[in-house]
């Protein structure tokens, strides 16, 4: 307290006066390990102790010393300042927010920027790259690992409409229709392009990375409807996907570290699984197996999505890491 004679007391203010501009929280930085970097060390370990590369891999993989690639979206430099999905919208209520590059191949570029940030086309899957023809565009030796991913970070910066629920439930995640979903996106060998087909007759190669377009993208998570004429969403979440679900009723941007490992091992059904629900994720999303699924060329996506009248999913920033054992 501030004491002035003959004054009376006046107290010292430790917030301002007025509320300055609402500033969502910011994301770390993360330091993005390279294919390059990785094949150094991995070169090094070589030469320095003659080790074989199955016993390489696995130094590397108990130092967690993984290629990093990292995707995001920011949508508070936007006009509206974020992206708002809302529900009772059939078309607009289910929302691709981002797609991260495809695993383990740094150095392809999406041919058509617009599909690229579009979801993939409802069209059904032809037929899968093999796994040894995507292995030889990865860069350097690729892992003798099982399981090329091993983990996906996300932060998502995000909030509800502010309102409505059952008061009991506000501040928690309970009864909440606002959510994010992980899917997988993979490339279809089926889909040609007229000169594709043209320089296979010619050269008779097997191509290269030019050979896998953004038209070639196929959903894999979300699925299709049975006549593939367009994705069949669910109505309420899906425990395996379900990333993290807004906090009911917050007027503040929150922010939302998720992280996904290969070697989680929460039973949906035990009281580790019911914690992950507790905290707005889904009870199945703690197994590892989302992780254990990816292959090499997929792509993790993230689905934004709102359900019913007066239900809104405010988005500001979405981030994902993926690390690669290659």
């Amino acid at each position: 307290m501030l004491h002035r004679p003959g004054r009376g007391r006046i107290p010292l203010r430790r917030v301002p006066l007025t509320n300055g501009p609402e500033q969502p929280p910011q994301f770390s930085h993360t330091f993005e390990r390279t294919t390059q970097d990785c094949a150094q060390v991995k070169r090094t370990l070589s030469k320095a102790c003659n080790f074989p590369p199955e016993i390489i891999d696995i130094v590397m993989d108990f130092a967690e010393y993984w290629v990093c690639s990292v995707t995001s979206i920011d949508f508070s430099v936007t006009a509206t300042g974020h992206l708002t999905i809302r529900g009772s919208e059939p078309k607009r209520e289910n929302k691709l927010i981002l797609r991260t590059g495809p695993l383990g191949l740094p150095s392809w570029h999406a041919d058509d920027h617009d599909r690229w940030q579009s979801a993939a086309a409802t069209c059904p899957m032809e037929e899968e790259y093999p796994q040894e023809e995507l292995k030889a565009f990865v860069e350097g030796s690729s892992s003798t690992l099982v399981h090329p991913a091993r983990k996906v970070v996300f932060d998502i910066v995000s909030r509800d409409q502010g309102h409505g629920g059952s008061y009991e439930d506000h501040g928690s995640f309970r009864h909440s229709w606002t959510w994010f979903d992980a899917g997988i996106d993979r490339f279809d060998k089926g889909h040609k392009r007229p000169e594709d087909e043209e320089r296979a007759a010619s050269d008779n190669s097997s191509g290269d990375l030019s050979m896998l377009t953004t038209g070639a993208i196929r959903s894999v998570w979300p699925p299709l409807k049975e006549d593939a004429s367009e994705y069949d969403h669910q109505l309420h979440t899906t425990s395996d996907h379900k990333i993290q679900c807004n906090r009911l009723a917050e007027h503040d941007w929150q922010n939302y570290h998720v992280e996904w490992s290969w070697t989680d091992n929460i039973d949906p059904e035990s009281s580790a699984g019911n914690e992950l629900e507790v905290n707005g994720r889904g009870s199945a999303t703690g197994d590892g197996n989302f992780i254990k699924r990816l292959r090499i060329g997929d792509m993790v996506t993230v689905w934004g999505r709102a359900r019913f009248p007066g239900w809104s999913n405010n988005i500001q920033k979405v981030q994902v890491q993926v690390y690669t054992a290659l």
